[in-house]
C-alpha cells in the first residue's frame, strides 16, 4: 500500500499545476456576464415558448370547434325524428278522421241515454290522455311504450265510440206518458 501512496505522490507532483484550454474563452464568458439572465438562453426560451403559444392555440381551437359542434347539435333539429314526428301527425290526423266519420255514422243519440254518460265521460278521459301522451312523444319521438300507450288510447276511443252506438234508447221522449 505504501508503494501505491507513493506513485499516487509522485504523479500529483508531476501534473502541471495549471490547465490552459484550447482555445480562448473569457472572451464569451465576459459578454455573458454583462446580459440579464432571462437573456442568456433566449434560443432555449424562443424554443419553448413557440411551443406553448401553438399549444394553447391548439386547444383554444379545440376548444371552440367541440362548443360549436355542441351548440349546432342543440339548436338543430335532429333529421331521424323528422320522419317519426310526421308519422306521430299521420296518425293523429287518421285517428281524428275515424271519429269524425263515426260520428257521422252515429245511427242513435246515446249521449242523451242514462246510459251515455259514462261512456261520454270515458272517452273525453282518453282524448285527455292521448292529447297528453301525444304532447309528450312530439319531445321524444323514440319511447316505444309512450307509442304503445297513444296508440292503445286512441283504439280504446274508438272502442267506445262503437260501444255507444249499440246502447239501448229511449224512444220515448220526456213527458208522452201523460
Amino acid at each position: 500500500m505504501n508503494d501505491a501512496k507513493a506513485k499516487l505522490t509522485q504523479l500529483i507532483n508531476q501534473a502541471p499545476k495549471e490547465i490552459q484550454p484550447q482555445k480562448e474563452l473569457w472572451s464569451n464568458i465576459e459578454k455573458q456576464l454583462d446580459k440579464p439572465e432571462f437573456q442568456q438562453t433566449k434560443t432555449e426560451n424562443q424554443q419553448n415558448s413557440q411551443w406553448m403559444r401553438l399549444a394553447i392555440a391548439s386547444m383554444v381551437l379545440l376548444t371552440g370547434l367541440v362548443g360549436i359542434n355542441l351548440w349546432q347539435q342543440n339548436t338543430v333539429p335532429i333529421a331521424t325524428d323528422s320522419p317519426l314526428l310526421a308519422t306521430l301527425a299521420e296518425i293523429q290526423h287518421q285517428h281524428q278522421l275515424q271519429v269524425q266519420l263515426l260520428s257521422q255514422q252515429q245511427q242513435v243519440n246515446w249521449q242523451t241515454t242514462e246510459l251515455g254518460a259514462p261512456v261520454e265521460k270515458g272517452i273525453e278521459q282518453l282524448r285527455k290522455a292521448a292529447e297528453q301522451i301525444y304532447q309528450t312523444l312530439q319531445q321524444s319521438p323514440h319511447d316505444k311504450e309512450l307509442w304503445q300507450l297513444w296508440l292503445w288510447t286512441q283504439h280504446k276511443e274508438i272502442e267506445l265510440l262503437q260501444q255507444g252506438q249499440k246502447l239501448p234508447v229511449n224512444s220515448s221522449p220526456q213527458g208522452a206518458l201523460l
